[in-house]
């Protein structure tokens, strides 16, 4: 069985037509680190697998880990850049996952992935940026 593609793995092969790819220190200049806690949830579960990130582990997308979900994750990229142009420190929040069951190459569609994430994010700012 193929491995699905997951947010990430589409980001990264996508050439985007007004925007480049960049390292994170380029894309958030004004962020000393970041701390990112999120718990996966499957289907109605209550129990959910907890993943932690910092800035050097983090990407634009975070996977959705369902083997049977394609093109799987959440936009963690948006969210940080939000909080930035606000000056937060803290955020919660829930995302539903983006992908769908589907075959491996993606090219059917069974229906949505269920999976939800619990998301924890903690920005520290560098200095000569302190945010109010």
């Amino acid at each position: 069985m193929e491995k699905r593609q997951k947010a990430s793995d589409i980001f990264r092969e996508t050439n985007y037509f007004l925007a480049q790819k960049t390292s994170f220190e380029r894309a958030f200049p004004g962020i000393e680190d970041i701390r990112v806690t999120v718990e996966e949830f499957e289907d109605f579960s209550s129990v959910g697998r907890k993943r932690s990130f910092n800035k050097s582990t983090a990407g634009e997308y975070i996977d959705c880990r369902n083997s049977r979900c394609y093109g799987g994750g959440f936009d963690l990229g948006t969210l940080l850049r939000n909080m930035e142009s606000k000056g937060e420190t803290e955020y919660e929040t829930t995302e539903y996952c983006r992908g769908y069951h589907g075959s491996p190459k993606g090219r059917k569609n069974y229906g949505p992935c269920e999976h939800r994430f619990k998301i924890r994010i903690e920005i520290a700012y560098k200095d000569d940026n302190a945010q109010p």
